[in-house]
C-alpha cells in the first residue's frame, strides 16, 4: 500500500493498482454502483458494482480481495463487455468455461447493501494485487497451470453433469407450474398469453369467424356437386330456366317503359 489514489471520473470512481511490490507502473480501475433496468436477479441492483478497464492477468480471486476491503464479496464475474440481462454463472464448469481474451468488465456482488454503498465511500490507496500469500500466476507458470487443469477427472465431470441436470429438470418443472398457475389469466391490459400447454383458450371473434368458415367449406366439399351426370344436367337445366325468366322480366320492364314516354312527335 501507499498513498491514497482515489479519485472521480465521469461517475466513477478509481482505484490506482500494481501488479507487485517489483513494478513501478501502475494501473486504474474503474468502479461505480450497478444500476441498470431489466437487471438479471444475479446481479442485483443495490448490492453490485460495475468494474471497468481489468487487465487480463487479473483474477476473479484478485478483485474479490481488492474489494471485500469494503465487505463481504458474494460473487466476481468477468464478461468481455457489459451486460446487464446476462446471468452470473458460478459453476466450476467444463461447458461454460469464461476465457476472455485482452481487457474485460468485472461485476463485484456483495453479500448486503452496506457493503456496496462503503466501497462508494472507501478511501483506495495504492493497491497490490500479486503478493506471495496471494500470488497470481503469469508466463510460463501460468500455462503450465492450464494445461494441467485442461485433463478432465471422469468423476467431477460426472459430478457436474448430475448436478446440472438436477437444476435444469427443477427449473423447467418451476416453469411449467408458473405456466399452468397462469394459464388462461388476463393480464392487466386484459390479454390473454395462450402457451402449448393451453387447452381451453378464450376465442376471440376472428378466429371464431375462421372456424366457422372453415366448417362451412368442409361441409360444402362433402356435398360432391356436379359429381354425377344427372345432377350436372339438373344443373343446366335450372340455368337455362333462370336465363328465361330473366329474359321475360326484361321484356316486360322494356315494354312498361315504353308505354311510361309522354314525348309523341307525331
Amino acid at each position: 500500500m501507499g498513498t491514497e489514489k482515489s479519485t472521480s471520473i465521469q461517475g466513477f470512481r478509481c482505484i490506482e493498482t500494481r501488479f507487485s511490490d517489483k513494478c513501478t507502473a501502475g494501473h486504474t480501475l474503474f468502479y461505480k454502483e450497478h444500476a441498470v433496468r431489466n437487471s438479471h436477479p444475479s446481479k442485483p441492483v443495490g448490492k453490485t458494482l460495475f468494474v471497468l478497464n481489468v487487465p487480463p492477468y487479473y483474477t476473479e480471486e484478485s478483485i474479490k480481495e481488492l474489494f471485500k476491503a469494503a465487505g463481504s464479496v458474494e460473487s466476481v464475474c468477468f464478461e468481455e463487455k457489459p451486460s446487464a440481462t446476462k446471468e452470473i454463472s458460478n459453476m466450476n464448469s467444463f461447458f461454460f468455461q469464461n476465457h476472455i481474451k485482452g481487457f474485460k468488465v468485472a461485476y463485484v456482488v456483495y453479500k448486503n447493501v452496506v457493503s456496496l454503498k462503503a466501497a462508494m465511500k472507501l478511501e483506495w490507496k495504492t493497491s497490490i494485487m500479486s503478493t506471495e500469500e496471494k500470488p497470481i500466476k503469469t508466463g510460463l507458470e501460468k500455462w503450465i497451470s492450464q494445461y494441467e487443469s485442461s485433463f478432465i477427472d471422469p468423476k467431477a465431470l460426472q459430478t457436474e453433469i448430475d448436478t446440472f441436470m438436477s437444476e435444469f429438470d427443477t427449473r423447467k418443472e418451476r416453469e411449467e407450474e408458473e405456466a399452468k398457475l397462469t394459464e388462461g389469466q388476463p393480464d392487466d391490459e386484459g390479454w390473454i398469453t395462450v402457451t402449448k400447454h393451453s387447452k381451453h383458450a378464450a376465442r376471440t371473434e376472428t378466429m371464431e369467424k375462421k372456424v366457422m368458415d372453415k366448417e362451412k367449406q368442409k361441409q360444402k366439399d362433402k356435398k360432391l356437386i356436379n359429381f354425377y351426370s344427372f345432377q350436372m344436367r339438373e344443373t343446366k337445366m335450372e340455368h337455362l330456366t333462370q336465363l328465361r325468366r330473366k329474359f321475360e322480366d326484361d321484356k316486360k320492364r322494356i315494354a312498361t317503359m315504353r308505354a311510361a314516354r309522354k314525348f309523341k312527335p307525331y
